[in-house]
């Protein structure tokens, strides 16, 4: 039994892995999108189909944060274990986590596209609500330098949008091929 569970986290783990290096290798390689990434639906996955709560939370933040080590070097050339405004983001994939821990009883197509879509949304308010609280220079704290920000961020929004949709769809559509097709990665069958 134990080694269903081993089985069931190894592949959870691999398709968590394969997500964060695609984040690390292929904006450099193929210069897709800014913010077509998988970060939002590696936490909605995580939070769903991981075992523990311990590995619901740990396992996409340790991912995100393995990837903004080697893409904040890629683009300021030094390793930063964290920085400016990181906790807006971070906390929002928190919230993904939690989100997806609600849709584990429910994993259905439209359901994991609802799921995305306001994860996209939840990141572009609390995200660019953390750029404008942190930053007095580029934005002022008033009303019009708020709504500057988010004016700016909008043309993000629809690579985050794009990432998030097309992540969820493989990574949930996979493990879920994977547990029809081995039953044994099923948690029912594992506990």
């Amino acid at each position: 039994m134990k080694n269903k569970i081993n089985l069931r986290f190894g592949v959870l783990a691999g398709i968590v892995g394969l997500a964060t290096l695609t984040r690390v290798a292929l904006p450099p390689m193929l210069g897709h999108p800014s913010n077509f990434a998988p970060i939002g639906a590696l936490a909605l996955f995580s939070g769903c189909y991981f075992a523990s709560k311990f590995q619901k939370f740990m396992v996409p933040i340790l991912a995100v944060w393995f990837g903004d080590l080697f893409i904040n070097y890629m683009y300021t050339g030094k390793f930063m274990l964290i920085y400016d405004g990181f906790y807006w983001q971070y906390g929002c994939y928190i919230l993904f986590v939690l989100m997806g821990m609600g849709l584990s009883k429910r994993v259905k197509p439209l359901n994991v596209m609802g799921s995305s879509l306001v994860a996209s949304s939840l990141f572009f308010v609390i995200s660019n609500f953390g750029v404008w609280a942190g930053s007095l220079v580029i934005y002022p704290h008033t009303l019009a330098g708020l709504t500057a920000c988010y004016t700016a961020a909008i043309p993000f929004f629809g690579g985050t949008v794009a990432g998030d949709l097309f992540y969820s769809a493989v990574m949930f559509g996979a493990f879920e091929l994977a547990q029809r097709r081995f039953t044994v990665l099923s948690l029912q069958k594992a506990a």
